[in-house]
C-alpha cells in the first residue's frame, strides 16, 4: 500500500509526463485534490531526491522531470 507522499508523488510525476516543463502553479490548478502545501512538499521531496528539476523564472518556479539513466 502507497503511503499519501508516494501517492502525491505518483500524481505529480504523471502530469510531469504530459506537460512539462510546468509552473508550479499550474500544478496547483491541474491537480485540484491536493493542496498548495501538499504539491510544495512534493515538488521539494522530489526535487531534492534529484527526480524533477526546480527553478526559478522570474516571479515563477518552472518544474520539470529530470531524466533518468536506464542501464538495461
Amino acid at each position: 500500500m502507497m503511503s499519501t507522499l508516494e501517492e502525491n508523488e505518483a500524481l505529480v510525476m504523471h502530469h510531469l509526463q504530459t506537460v512539462h516543463p510546468v509552473i508550479l502553479d499550474q500544478i496547483v490548478e491541474d491537480i485540484p485534490q491536493l493542496s498548495w502545501n501538499q504539491i510544495f512538499e512534493t515538488v521539494d521531496t522530489l526535487s531534492r531526491r534529484g527526480i524533477i528539476s526546480l527553478r526559478r523564472r522570474g516571479y515563477e518556479y518552472e518544474v520539470s522531470p529530470i531524466p533518468q539513466n536506464i542501464v538495461a
